[in-house]
């Protein structure tokens, strides 16, 4: 979020990122970082709507949000050891698998392949194109 509003000055991104720390904490609000996460929620909506961040930070229990330091995300935490990797055929979503997330490009190609739902899509049909792009996606073009 730091990124989007300071460097590319983008909007959309960094509201779609806070809905979906809400989110994260709507399905597990008895969980004991619950408090913090909601706390990191209303500082970042702060550039967007001050009063409103201002209003929820007293009901927190703080003074003066505009006085905090604006947050900054611990490395540690945004390390992740699999990712869901989006398997189509000819453009088309047919599967998602959790994978290693240092997987090489053979493993993803391979798990896509053994995928039921995809062999059921090449059916005997030759792979002509395989197109791979890192912890997202393969996408396997067949004809």
């Amino acid at each position: 979020m730091t990124d989007d509003i300071g460097r590319r000055f983008v909007l959309n991104t960094p509201i779609a990122a806070v809905m979906e720390l809400l989110n994260e904490i709507a399905r597990s609000p008895g969980d004991p970082s619950a408090r913090f996460a909601v706390e990191t929620a209303v500082s970042l909506i702060q550039p967007y709507a001050p009063h409103i961040a201002e209003e929820l930070w007293q009901r927190l229990g703080h003074e003066r949000l505009w006085e905090q330091p604006w947050p900054a995300a611990d490395e540690r935490y945004l390390r992740r050891e699999t990712f869901e990797l989006v398997i189509q055929v000819n453009g088309k979503v047919r599967d998602r698998v959790e994978v290693a997330a240092d997987a090489s490009e053979a493993e993803l190609v391979a798990r896509a392949t053994e995928s039921p739902k995809v062999r059921a899509q090449l059916d005997g049909k030759e792979i002509r194109q395989t197109i791979v792009v890192p912890r997202k996606l393969v996408n396997l073009v067949v004809g």
